[in-house]
Parts: C-alpha cells; sequence; structure tokens
C-alpha cells in the first residue's frame, strides 16, 4: 500500500474537486490524478462517481496505444 500525507478520508476541497474535472475531461489516467491529488486510485474513482465525473476507458489505463499520442 502506498504512503500518502492526507489522512484517509480528508475532505475534498473546491479546488480538489475542479482540478479532478479537469484532468478527468481531459482523460488523464486514474492513477496520474491520485498522484496528482495526493489521493488514492480508489478515492479518485469513488468521488467521481458520487459526483457523476466520467473517467473514461482511457483514464484507467495509461498505456493502452490507443491514447498514448494525447
Amino acid at each position: 500500500m502506498a504512503d500518502y500525507d492526507r489522512s484517509t478520508g480528508a475532505p475534498w476541497s473546491t479546488a480538489d474537486l475542479e482540478q479532478l474535472r479537469i484532468l478527468a475531461a481531459e482523460g488523464t489516467a486514474t492513477s496520474v490524478i491520485a498522484v496528482q491529488l495526493n489521493r488514492s486510485e480508489e478515492a479518485i474513482a469513488h468521488r467521481a462517481a458520487q459526483d457523476g465525473i466520467n473517467l473514461s476507458a482511457a483514464s484507467h489505463n495509461p498505456y493502452d496505444p490507443d491514447t498514448l499520442n494525447r
């Protein structure tokens, strides 16, 4: 399990949510979003689902050959 500076269940700020929306819309990999927001991939997926943010299939696999030219 990776170490995270934030404690589990830390509240999401407005800036965090906005960054999540922007990165998801750009098709950024979930793992990259997790690193940028300093949260787990599970937390990213949960919050995205909770807020109706679409994490495209491309954002789940950064090594997908169809998304390498983004």
